[in-house]
């Protein structure tokens, strides 16, 4: 077992136990958050909903924000 944060930025963080060798996808699930519109990261890098997570993660979906180009 693994224990993940995992929120929306602004707003809630939550720890959750999952499987070893789970991936963002799957914490997603677990937590009922969905992606759409957001940036998702892990540990304040960009990431895909496939990469696997560690034990002591923080996943967090922040909003996409478009520049001033």
């Amino acid at each position: 077992m693994i224990t993940v944060r995992i929120g929306r930025l602004p707003g809630r963080i939550e720890e959750l136990a999952l499987e070893s060798g789970s991936v963002v996808a799957d914490a997603l699930e677990v937590s009922a958050l969905d992606p759409e519109g957001y940036e998702v990261r892990v540990n304040g890098a960009p990431t895909d909903l496939e990469a696997e997570l560690t034990d002591g993660d923080t996943v967090l979906l922040v909003k996409k924000i478009k520049g001033n180009c």
